[in-house]
C-alpha cells in the first residue's frame, strides 16, 4: 500500500521557505516600528542584533549578526554608563527583565537617546536567555524638552502679560492666576488656587459674568464681553476660552478706556458744535483712509460749494500757493512722521476766484501707542487783513523808530505832553535825566510825576498857550526823589485845524551849573569839611588885618594850631572818624573865638589858624590877650570827643606870633607861627609857645635828625639793649628788648627823640622789623644755654607796625627763620592800639596766641581805653607804667592806681609786672600788694646782650 503524506503536512523545503518569509516579515515590522531586537545567551558575551538594532545603534552590520558585549558597551555615553550597568546587573542578580534609557555615541559622533527593555527566559534545562528590544527615542526626548521649554515660556509669558489671566476647572475652582490677575482681583494667588470663584467673589453670582462663563462652558464656545465689577468700581473686558479642563479667562481693566471713550464722544459732540459756531475753518483728516472733512465755514470763506472740494489731502495741498507748496507739504509730512503733537504754518491758500488768502494753520496729531498718526484735526484762520495791518503798523513803527532814534540820540531830555498833561513821548535823554523809563513815564501826568511847585508849572503852560513858546529855569523831581534844576524850552504843537494838540518840551539839566556857581564861590573861600574859611580867605583877611593894624596902630595875633597824634587816629579808627574830629574841633574853636572881627580857619589836614585882630598896641599886653585865647582852646580840647560811639581824647600844640604894621610879609608871619607850633610839640605837646628866633634852629635840627635816621638804617647804627625782669625771689625770668641808636657823631640818642620821629615818618616799620628779628635771634641763642634757656624776651610793637595786614605772617616768618621758640616771645602792645578796630586786633592776637606767642599790655593805666576791651583779648600780662611806680610811696593816687591794676590782673587771670622800679621801698610796696615781677634800675640798667 502506497503511503502518501498527509495533505496538511509541510515538507522541510516549505518549512525553510516559511521561516524565511517570517523572518522577512519580522525585519519589515522592525523597520516600520523602528524597534530593533537583540538576544544573548550567557555565559557567552556575544550579542545577536537585528538589522534594525544595528541601524539604531549605528553598528556596521556583520554577516553573522553578532557583536561582542564590550564593543557594544563602548558606544554608551560616559555619563549614562553607570545607569546602564546598574540596570543590567539588577536583571542578572534578581532575574528581572531589564529596562533602561541611556544615550549612545554613534561612530559618526551623533548622540542618540535609546530605550532598551529585555526579558529573561530559561529553557527546560534552566539555562538563561536574555532578549529584548531597543528603540531610538531621541525625537521623543527632544519633544519633551521642547514641551517643557514651551511650558516655561508660556508661564513666563502669562506672568509678564499686561492682561490678567486665570484658569478655572469644570468645578469652577481656580487652577492658575498670573500676577496681573492678582493685582486686579486684589487677592493673592495663594488664597485663590483651589477655591471656587463663586464662593470667593459672591458679588459675581447672578451677574453678566456668571451668565457668560456658564454659557461658554456649556456651549463650548469662546466669548468676550465688557462688564462693570461693582466692588472695585471698575470696567472689565473679558475673553473666555473653554477647554476640556475648564475655562481660560483673559481680562483687562478698561475703566480708563471707557472714560476716554466717553470723553471722546463728548469731545466729538463739542467738536461739531464748535466747528459750526466758530468763524475759523475746522478740518479733520484720517490718514489711513485719506478722508478730509471741512467745516461749513470753508465754503463761505473761500466760495467753494460742498461738492467742489474733493476728498483727501491733495484737495488741500493742491490749493496752496505754488511758492509755499513744497515748504508746507514737507513740514507737514515731517511733523506727521516725527513725534510732535502739533504743527503750524502760515501760507497762502487759493480762493475759488483764484485770489490767495494768508492763512494761519494749526494742526494737532492723535497717535496710536506706536506713535503713528491716526487722526489730524486742524483749524484755518484767515489772517490776510491782520498781516496787512501788521505790515502797515511795522512801516509806521519803523518811521516812528527812526524819528525816535533821532530824538534818542539827543543829549537833552525831550518829551511830548498832551493837553491833558499826560506824557505821550519820552526819549532816552529824559530817561537818563529823570530816572523813569519810557514805559514808566508814558501815560502818567507830568504835573504829578515831575513838578514840585505847581505855580511854576502852571505859569509856564499859560505862557506857552498864550505865545506858543516858553523858556525858563524850573525845579523838577527825579525818580529817586532828588531835586534838579532844568532849563526848559516849551513849544506848542497844533493839529491840522490849528487847535492845541501837545506841548514839546526840551530840557537840559543845569543843576550842576547852578550848584557849581554856588560852590565855586564857597570852595574858593571855605573849607568843605569844616565850613571854616580856607587858606585863600584867611590870607586875604590877614592882608586886610595888616592894613588895618597899620591904620589903627593896634596889634594882632596869629595862632597856628596842630592836633597832636592826629595821624594815629586816622590810621587806627579810620579817616571817617578823623573827619568827625576835625568838624568838632572847628566848632570848639569857633566857640572859643566869639568876636566877629576874629577869624577861625582851616589851612588843611589837622592844621587850623586863629587870627585875632584889634589887640592892644603894647606887645606884652597883646601877647597876654592871645595867650588867654590859646589857654581857652587847650581847655576846650580836654573834653572828650564822641566819634560815632567812640570816645576820643586829643590835645593840640599851639604856636603864636604877634603882628603889627611892621610885618609886611604874610608868608613870614605864617612861618613864624608854624615854627612856634613845632616848638610846642617838642616841649611835650598840649602846650603854647610864642615865636622866638631860636625856634628856627630847633626846626633845622629836627630836619637833620630825620635825615640821619634814614641813614642809620642803612649804616646799621641801631642796637638792642636788654633790661632784666626779676621775680620776688630775685630770679631773672626775662628781659625787655630796648632800641638804642649810636650816632657816629652825637653818640647814643635817646629813644624819646627818634621814636616819635620814626612814627611820623613811617620809618618805624623797618625799625620794628629789625628789632623783632634781632630779639628773636638772641632768644634762639639764649635757648642753647642752660642759664638763659628759660628766659622770655619782651618786644615793643608800635601801633603802625601791628596794623599791617601781613603782621601775623611777618612774626611767624621771623620765628621760623631764627628758630626762636614762640612760647618765650612776648609782644608788648599799648592801650592806644586796643581801642582801634578791636575785632581786627583780637583776630591777630588770637592767631599768634595759637602759635604760642604771649602778649603784655604796656603802660597800662595811662590811656583812655575801656576796661571792657581786656575781657575779649588774649592777654597774658599787664604792665604798670613807671609814672605810677615813681610816686607810689608818696602819692596816694598813684598807690591806689597800682593796687587797682594788680587786683584787676588777678581778677582777669593775668600776670602783672611793674616797670621803673628804682628803690627797695617801691619793690616792697608792690610785692606787698600782689605784684611779684619787676623791671627797673634797682635790678639792672639796659645792657647789650653780651653783658646781660
Amino acid at each position: 500500500m502506497e503511503t502518501h503524506p498527509a495533505p496538511d503536512a509541510i515538507q522541510p523545503a516549505e518549512i525553510l521557505a516559511e521561516r524565511d518569509f517570517l523572518e522577512q516579515q519580522l525585519h519589515a515590522v522592525q523597520r516600520v516600528a523602528q524597534v530593533g531586537v537583540w538576544s544573548i545567551r550567557p555565559p557567552s558575551t556575544l550579542i545577536s542584533w537585528s538589522d534594525e538594532a544595528c541601524r539604531i545603534l549605528g553598528f556596521v552590520h556583520k554577516n553573522d549578526g553578532h557583536a561582542d558585549e564590550i564593543a557594544c558597551l563602548a558606544t554608551i555615553h560616559p555619563d549614562d554608563r553607570q545607569t546602564f550597568d546598574a540596570a543590567i546587573e539588577q536583571a542578572r542578580l534578581e532575574s528581572v527583565s531589564p529596562q533602561v534609557e541611556f544615550r549612545i555615541v554613534r561612530p559618526d559622533g551623533q548622540v542618540r537617546h535609546i530605550h532598551m527593555q529585555g526579558q529573561l527566559l530559561r529553557d527546560n534545562s534552566g539555562n538563561a536567555l536574555l532578549y529584548g528590544t531597543v528603540k531610538d527615542v531621541t525625537e521623543g526626548e527632544q519633544s519633551k524638552a521642547a514641551v517643557r521649554e514651551i511650558s516655561d515660556r508660556l508661564v513666563d509669558a502669562l506672568e509678564s502679560m499686561t492682561d490678567a489671566f486665570y484658569t478655572l476647572d469644570k468645578d469652577w475652582r481656580f487652577t492658575y492666576t498670573n500676577k496681573e490677575a492678582e493685582r486686579l482681583l486684589q487677592r493673592p494667588r495663594a488664597e485663590l488656587l483651589g477655591k471656587v470663584i463663586w464662593n470667593e467673589f459672591r458679588d459675581l453670582t447672578g451677574s453678566t459674568l456668571e451668565h457668560e462663563f456658564r454659557r461658554a462652558l456649556e456651549q463650548n464656545r469662546a466669548t468676550s464681553f465688557e462688564t462693570v465689577y461693582a466692588p472695585l468700581n471698575a470696567w472689565k473686558e473679558l475673553r473666555v476660552f473653554p477647554s476640556d479642563e475648564g475655562l481660560a479667562v483673559y481680562f483687562t481693566d478698561i475703566t480708563e478706556r471707557r472714560l476716554l471713550q466717553k470723553m471722546q464722544r463728548q469731545s466729538e459732540e463739542r467738536f461739531k458744535v464748535v466747528a459750526k459756531a466758530t468763524s475759523d475753518i475746522i478740518w479733520d483728516w484720517e490718514p489711513d483712509r485719506d478722508q478730509l472733512w471741512w467745516s461749513e465755514s470753508m465754503h463761505s470763506a473761500f466760495g467753494y460749494s460742498p461738492n467742489e472740494l474733493e476728498d483727501g489731502l491733495p484737495s488741500w495741498i493742491g490749493r496752496v500757493h505754488p511758492d509755499d507748496m513744497d515748504r508746507v507739504r514737507d513740514s507737514f509730512w515731517k511733523a506727521i512722521k516725527g513725534d510732535n503733537d502739533k504743527w503750524s504754518d502760515e501760507y497762502r491758500f487759493m480762493r475759488k476766484d483764484g485770489s490767495y488768502a494768508v492763512m494761519l494753520d494749526h494742526a494737532f496729531f492723535f497717535r496710536d501707542p506706536a506713535g503713528k498718526a491716526i487722526r489730524v484735526i486742524g483749524s484755518f484762520v484767515d489772517i490776510t487783513e491782520r498781516r496787512q495791518a501788521e505790515r502797515d503798523r511795522q512801516q509806521a513803527e519803523a518811521r516812528n523808530r527812526m524819528q525816535a532814534s533821532l530824538l534818542d540820540k539827543a543829549q537833552d531830555a525831550i518829551s511830548v505832553t498832551g493837553m491833558d498833561s499826560r506824557i505821550n513821548f519820552w526819549n532816552k535823554g529824559a530817561e537818563r535825566l529823570f530816572g523813569w523809563t519810557a514805559d514808566e513815564a508814558i501815560g502818567k501826568s507830568k504835573a504829578c510825576l515831575l513838578i514840585i511847585t505847581h505855580d511854576e508849572f502852571s505859569q509856564a503852560y499859560r505862557e506857552v498857550l498864550a505865545h506858543g513858546e516858553w523858556t525858563g529855569d524850573i525845579r523838577k523831581r527825579r525818580k529817586d526823589g532828588s531835586i534838579l534844576i532844568v532849563e526848559s524850552r516849551l513849544t506848542l504843537v497844533r493839529d491840522d485845524d490849528g487847535m492845541p494838540q501837545a506841548v514839546l518840551e526840551i530840557e537840559t539839566d543845569i543843576s550842576q551849573r547852578k550848584e557849581a556857581e554856588r560852590r565855586i564861590e564857597e570852595l574858593a573861600f571855605f573849607d568843605p569839611l569844616t565850613r571854616l574859611p580856607n587858606r585863600r580867605l584867611v590870607l586875604d583877611r590877614l592882608q586886610h588885618a595888616l592894613a588895618t593894624s597899620g591904620r589903627t596902630r593896634r596889634a594882632g595875633a596869629l595862632l597856628f594850631i596842630d592836633l597832636d597824634n592826629f595821624k594815629s587816629l586816622n590810621d587806627t579808627v579810620g579817616h571817617d572818624k578823623g573827619d568827625m574830629l576835625l568838624q568838632q574841633v572847628a566848632r570848639r574853636l569857633e566857640a572859643c573865638v566869639p568876636r566877629k572881627s576874629d577869624t577861625v580857619a582851616r589851612l588843611g589836614g589837622d592844621e587850623f589858624v586863629v587870627m585875632l585882630e584889634d589887640l592892644s598896641g603894647k606887645p606884652e599886653d597883646a601877647a597876654a590877650q592871645a595867650e588867654i585865647i590859646a589857654e581857652m582852646i587847650l581847655a576846650a580840647f580836654k573834653r572828650p570827643y564822641q566819634l560815632d560811639g567812640h570816645e576820643h581824647h586829643t590835645t593840640a600844640s599851639i604856636g603864636v606870633t604877634l603882628f603889627d604894621n611892621r610885618i609886611g610879609n604874610i608868608d613870614e608871619m605864617l612861618k613864624q607861627a608854624d615854627l612856634a607850633m613845632y616848638q610846642a610839640k617838642a616841649s611835650g605837646r598840649n602846650a603854647i609857645r610864642f615865636f622866638d628866633p631860636g625856634m628856627q634852629t630847633l626846626v633845622s635840627a629836627r630836619v637833620q635828625l630825620e635825615a640821619d635816621l634814614r641813614l642809620a638804617l642803612l649804616r646799621h647804627e641801631f642796637l638792642l639793649h636788654y633790661q632784666r625782669q626779676t621775680d620776688s625771689s630775685g630770679n631773672t625770668v626775662g628781659a625787655e628788648a630796648l632800641l638804642r641808636w649810636r650816632h657816629p657823631e652825637r653818640g647814643l640818642i635817646s629813644p624819646a627823640l627818634f621814636i616819635p620821629l620814626a612814627e611820623e615818618t613811617g620809618l618805624i616799620l623797618r625799625l620794628g622789623q629789625w628789632v623783632l628779628e634781632t630779639a628773636c635771634t638772641q632768644l634762639a641763642r639764649w635757648a642753647t644755654m642752660p642759664a638763659t634757656a628759660h628766659l622770655t624776651v619782651a618786644v615793643n610793637v608800635s601801633p603802625r607796625q601791628f596794623r599791617q595786614p601781613e603782621f601775623v605772617e611777618q612774626v611767624l616768618t621771623v620765628l621760623a627763620d631764627t628758630g626762636a621758640n614762640p612760647a618765650y616771645l612776648k609782644l608788648e602792645l599799648t592801650e592806644g592800639l586796643l581801642v582801634a578796630n578791636v575785632e581786627n586786633v583780637a583776630a591777630k592776637m588770637t592767631a599768634l596766641k595759637a602759635k604760642g606767642v604771649g602778649f603784655s599790655l604796656d603802660d597800662f593805666g595811662t590811656g583812655y581805653s575801656s576796661l571792657a576791651y581786656l575781657k575779649g583779648l588774649p592777654l597774658d600780662q599787664l604792665k604798670i607804667d613807671q609814672s605810677f611806680v615813681r610816686y607810689v610811696l608818696t602819692d596816694s593816687n598813684d598807690a591806689a592806681i597800682a593796687r587797682t591794676i594788680v587786683a584787676l590782673g588777678q581778677t582777669l587771670g593775668l600776670d602783672v609786672i611793674a616797670e621803673g622800679v628804682e628803690t627797695q621801698g617801691q619793690r616792697d610796696f608792690l610785692e606787698m600788694n600782689g605784684c611779684h615781677v619787676y623791671q627797673g634800675f634797682l635790678f639792672s640798667q639796659p645792657v647789650p646782650a653780651e653783658h646781660f
